[in-house]
């Protein structure tokens, strides 16, 4: 229990400190603006996806415009950030919450899962940061940093299908007065300290009950 309470206490100190709290989707509950973000972030670096984000908001405030949008334009406005695909299922999915929803984004995972381009971790982070769920996004940057920490493993040769390992990752999210809080603090951690290569070991405040940090010591 000690290892459980002292992962959330640094981790979320660490995040009211260092947490990427600029980001423009950061500040907002908007479903509208929350589903635009995810779609937007999905296999780009953060860092590429503000200005193209703020443009996209700009041309199309608001989800009934995104619906009848012309696909070339948004394919330009998407280009910096390569795949393009991603403007032909924002329409898509923009004309469906319109005319199935009344152009409300929908609160239900099932039905956000019959939207084109929305898979299990945009459904359950729109879900999270829109409208408060206590449901947890699973991403590779969240199996890394759990699997270090706690030491979990896996044997699906791509382990955010495995699903006896997010539910080993989401039984630690119980009980958190912030569910929206805790899944951002774990993705600005393990992209800033926890990283895929060459995580920086020396700044964490986790090594004191680290199981990858302390088995390779005991290594050493």
């Amino acid at each position: 229990m000690r290892k459980d309470s002292f992962f959330w206490e640094s981790l979320l100190a660490w995040y009211s400190e260092n947490g990427r709290h600029h980001f423009p989707w950061r500040n907002t509950k908007e479903p509208y603006r929350i589903l635009l973000a995810e779609f937007l972030l999905q296999q780009t670096h953060v860092r590429k996806v503000q200005e193209v984000y703020d443009q996209l908001l700009l041309k199309y405030p608001d989800i009934s415009e995104l619906a009848s949008a012309n696909i070339e334009t948004v394919e330009k406005i998407i280009a910096p950030i390569g795949l393009k695909y991603r403007a032909e299922r924002l329409i898509k999915t923009a004309g469906i919450i319109c005319s199935l929803y009344d152009c409300k984004v929908p609160n239900d995972y099932n039905e956000l899962r019959k939207l084109p381009g929305i898979g299990d971790y945009i459904a359950n982070a729109i879900l999270c940061y829109a409208f408060d769920q206590p449901v947890v996004p699973i991403d590779t940057n969240v199996i890394r940093l759990f699997s270090r920490y706690f030491g979990y493993t896996s044997t699906n040769p791509r382990p955010r299908m495995d699903k006896e390992l997010a539910s080993k990752i989401r039984a630690h999210f119980e009980g958190m007065v912030s569910t929206r809080s805790a899944n951002l603090a774990v993705l600005d951690f393990a992209g800033a300290v926890c990283t895929a290569k060459n995580p920086k070991s020396v700044e964490c405040p986790l090594l004191k009950y680290c199981f990858d940090y302390l088995g390779q010591k005991g290594l050493s």
